[in-house]
C-alpha cells in the first residue's frame, strides 16, 4: 500500500469535522534561538537567518530573529524543519543551529540550540558522486572521488593526512524514510570505512594544497566514462585485494580498508550521501579494539546489521547531499552540518558539489567554511579536481 502524502491527509481531515478538529489553513510556528553556553564568543542574536524549510515540497520560508532571538511564521500546516545561521566575515566565525523534523498543525513553539564553529583547516573541498554514463550511454559509477584542502591560508598551518578516516555514514540515502540514530551523539558507519596509510609525519597537506581520494578506481575514466576523469593521477585510491570491484593506478597510494561489510566495493550514494572526514580520539587501533563498546545495532532493535559508530566529536568535517529537500532526513548532526547540499541534476549527469570560494590572499584561496553545506556549497558543478600534475 502506498504512503498517503500528509496534504491528503490533512484534506481528508478538513472533510470531516464531524470526527476530527479542523485543521486551520494558516499555522504559527514561533522559532527561539538559544545561545551556545560554550561559545568563547558573544553572539549578538539580532538579525540572524532562520529558514523554514516546508518537508513534503521543495520550498522554504526565511525570517531573521530579533534581538531576542526569536522569530515567528505564520504558514501553511505541513511538515517542517528549521536551520538557524550565521556567518562573521571578520572573524571566520560560523554559528549554526538545526532542528529535527516536526510537524506543524495550528501553533508550536521551536526552540533551537545555537553552536558556534571556529573554522578548521582541513575540509571536504569536492565530492562527486551523481556518476555520469560510458561512452555507449549506460550509468557509470566508478568515477567518484572526494577531494580534501587544507584551508588555513596564508602562514597557517600544515595538515597530516595520516591516520585521518574517510566514510559515508548510514542512512546510505537521504529519503530512506527516517533515522533511528538522530538526536544521539554517535553516527554510525555505512559499510566500511579508509584510512590514510603513514606514521603521523608522511602526508603532510601545506595550506591551498588538495588530496584527492578516487573512492572506487583509480585510473584513467576518459575511454570509460564522458566525465573523462584521470583519476589515475589522483592522490590516494580506495583501493582493498578483498574489493575486486576496486582498481587502482601505479603511483596511486592505497588507503587502508580498516572495516568491511558485506559489499564488494565502497560505492557512494549516486544520490544523496553523507561523507565525513574523521580521527578517534584514541586512535584507530584502538578504537578498532573496542567493538563491543562502537559497534551495535539500529536503535530499537536487537538482531540484523551492526554498525560501527563514531563520536560526533571526532568529526573534522562532514558535506551532506540530498537529492531534495521534501522527505529527506538529516544524518548529520546540526554541529557538523547544520544543512545539506541540494543536486538539481539528475543521476549520471557528471556533476559534483564544490566548495565556494571566499577570497583569495597572497595566491592562496580559502574557501566557505560555515558549517552549513547550503550556504557553503555549489550543487550542480562541473567536476574540478586538482590532481597530481
Amino acid at each position: 500500500m502506498k504512503r498517503l502524502s500528509l496534504f491528503f491527509c490533512l484534506a481528508l481531515l478538513l472533510l470531516l469535522p464531524g470526527c476530527f478538529r479542523e485543521i486551520p489553513s494558516v499555522a504559527v510556528v514561533t522559532v527561539q534561538l538559544i545561545p551556545d553556553p560554550d561559545s568563547p564568543v558573544t553572539v549578538d542574536l539580532d538579525g540572524l537567518e532562520v529558514r523554514l524549510q516546508n518537508k513534503n515540497a521543495d520550498f522554504s520560508y526565511t525570517a531573521h530573529a530579533d534581538a531576542a532571538g526569536r522569530a515567528v511564521f505564520e504558514v501553511q500546516p505541513g511538515k517542517y524543519d528549521v536551520v538557524a545561521s550565521a556567518w562573521f566575515p571578520t572573524t571566520r566565525i560560523a554559528v549554526n543551529g538545526a532542528s529535527g523534523e516536526f510537524l506543524l498543525l495550528d501553533a508550536a513553539l521551536i526552540e533551537i540550540q545555537l553552536h558556534v564553529a571556529i573554522p578548521n583547516p582541513l575540509i571536504i573541498r569536492e565530492i562527486y558522486f551523481h556518476g555520469s554514463a560510458t561512452p555507449e550511454g549506460a550509468n557509470y559509477t566508478k568515477d567518484t572521488y572526494v577531494e580534501l584542502y587544507n584551508n588555513a591560508g596564508p602562514g597557517g598551518q600544515t595538515v597530516y593526512l595520516d591516520s585521518l578516516c574517510l566514510a559515508a555514514v548510514y542512512p546510505y540515502n537521504s529519503t530512506t524514510g527516517n533515522n533511528a540514530w538522530a538526536g544521539r551523539d554517535t553516527i554510525p558507519i555505512a559499510q566500511m570505512y579508509w584510512m590514510f596509510p603513514g606514521d603521523g609525519h608522511t602526508y603532510p597537506l601545506a595550506p591551498g594544497e588538495s588530496a584527492v581520494v578516487a573512492c572506487m578506481a583509480a585510473v584513467d575514466h576518459s575511454g570509460r566514462a564522458t566525465s573523462g576523469l584521470a583519476l589515475n593521477r589522483a592522490h590516494f585510491g580506495c583501493w582493498s585485494e578483498t574489493l575486486p570491484r576496486h582498481e587502482i593506478a601505479a603511483g596511486v597510494v592505497p588507503m587502508v580498508l580498516t572495516m568491511t561489510g558485506q559489499g564488494i566495493a565502497w560505492a557512494l550514494s549516486v544520490s544523496s550521501p553523507a561523507v565525513v572526514v574523521f580521527k578517534p580520539s584514541m586512535g584507530v587501533a584502538a578504537y578498532q579494539a573496542q567493538a563491543a563498546v562502537w559497534e551495535d545495532f539500529e536503535p530499537g532493535k536487537s538482531s540484523g546489521t551492526k554498525y560501527w559508530h563514531i563520536a560526533k566529536s571526532w568529526i573534522l568535517d562532514g558535506v551532506e547531499c540530498v537529492d531534495t529537500p521534501s522527505q529527506s532526513i538529516k544524518r548529520l548532526p546540526g554541529t557538523v552540518d547544520a544543512s545539506y547540499v541540494w543536486m538539481r541534476s539528475g543521476h549520471y549527469s557528471g556533476k559534483c558539489v564544490t566548495r565556494r570560494l571566499d577570497f583569495v590572499e597572497d595566491g592562496v584561496e580559502v574557501f566557505m567554511d560555515t558549517n552549513n553545506s547550503d550556504a557553503d556549497f555549489i550543487p550542480d558543478s562541473t567536476p574540478s579536481p586538482r590532481l597530481k600534475p
